[in-house]
């Protein structure tokens, strides 16, 4: 069960209930060659400011879309390259990092789409820097990564989950470098999860596609009659940047939260259809059995309900809560003092939302 709020958590709600406006602000604007600029890190406090720097997100998010829209595939490893580092950079805007990571990631997203723009077949994102001093954990995650990425017959059909899982390891070392290998451990093991799906990608990928439309096709290499390959992604949200303290309601969740489900919401109406949609629950393991139960489930059914309100339709839609039987930090000693232990388990309290379906 939560105990305490992270400050990023904190800050992000300050800024959402109505705070003052600076008589002369300016809302970010897009710089020379198209790069959208955000405000600096130091002014963003006012709803104003950070109004505008979603805007700016969302500004890439559009020209991502019309790029799509224009005859690049979101499984064009390169598109989704552009969408994965937009993606991060959406999500610690969320949670206030103040280390470069927000403004690094999106350069490396507005990069690719410059080069996109200019021609659509650029072999552009092939490079994954290790953003804002972020560790390079896992070599064996980065070398078997490396391997379907130069799988030019099956690219077409891993590129998606291959570029994500690339700049979720990032994103691991980066929350390593950040606060420890504890907090890195839920990035590393959606990696894991990701390679799993690679594998079955791989798998049951049509051998007819070639390898140059495994890079950076501009139209569609099959019709739609043809065999449609199914796409497991897994979003995990901290259960402490989701909801206020002990609380589970559509009223008691975060306004950082709430946008980072509108993220998510987003994502999945890209889907061509969704056939299962879990949201599960997690706890810590402080407090009583029953108690984290209902908690989870409370929350697992709120999250259900509000991406039903956001549009997001699947033909299976279930919400359980796992209470605190799947844990994944790990050496958090009971003997440490009880906030020290709090912030041990924040990994545990999470939801995560899985999708299973087939992408346009």
């Amino acid at each position: 069960m939560n105990r305490i709020l992270p400050l990023s958590v904190l800050a992000l709600a300050l800024a959402g209930c109505g705070s003052f406006l600076a008589p002369n602000e300016t809302p970010s604007a897009s710089g020379v060659g198209g790069n959208a600029a955000l405000n600096p890190q130091s002014s963003r406090i006012t709803d104003r400011r950070i109004l505008a720097d979603r805007q700016t997100l969302e500004s890439v998010q559009q020209r991502l879309r019309a790029l799509n829209e224009g005859g690049i595939p979101q499984g064009s490893y390169p598109l989704a390259k552009a969408q994965c580092w937009l993606d991060t950079a959406k999500s610690q805007y969320h949670e206030n990092d103040r280390t470069g990571y927000i403004e690094a990631s999106l350069a490396e997203s507005i990069a690719i789409v410059q080069a996109l723009e200019a021609d659509k077949t650029a072999q552009v994102g092939l490079e994954t820097p290790l953003v804002a001093r972020s560790t390079r954990l896992r070599p064996d995650l980065w070398a078997a990564l490396a391997q379907y990425k130069s799988q030019a017959s099956t690219l077409s059909c891993t590129a998606r989950t291959v570029a994500c899982a690339e700049v979720q390891l990032v994103r691991a070392g980066h929350a390593d470098e950040q606060t420890g290998w504890r907090q890195a451990t839920p990035h590393v093991q959606m990696v894991e999860d990701a390679l799993r799906v690679a594998a079955q990608e791989a798998a049951s990928c049509p051998p007819a596609l070639s390898a140059a439309a495994a890079v950076a096709p501009v139209a569609p290499v099959a019709p739609a009659s043809a065999v449609q390959t199914l796409t497991r992604e897994t979003y995990v949200i901290l259960a402490d940047a989701l909801f206020q303290f002990d609380k589970s309601r559509a009223e008691d969740m975060l306004p950082g939260g709430r946008q980072r489900l509108a993220d998510v919401a987003q994502r999945l109406k890209g889907y061509q259809s969704i056939q299962t949609l879990t949201i599960a629950g997690h706890t810590d393991r402080l407090g009583d059995d029953a108690y984290n139960d209902r908690l989870s489930q409370a929350r697992a059914d709120t999250v259900k309900a509000y991406l039903a309100s956001l549009g997001v339709q699947a033909q299976t839609v279930q919400a359980r809560g796992a209470g605190e039987r799947e844990p994944v930090t790990q050496n958090c000693a009971d003997a440490q003092p009880r906030a020290a232990l709090i912030q041990c388990l924040q990994a545990d309290r999470r939801v995560a939302i899985e999708v299973t379906g087939v992408v346009k």
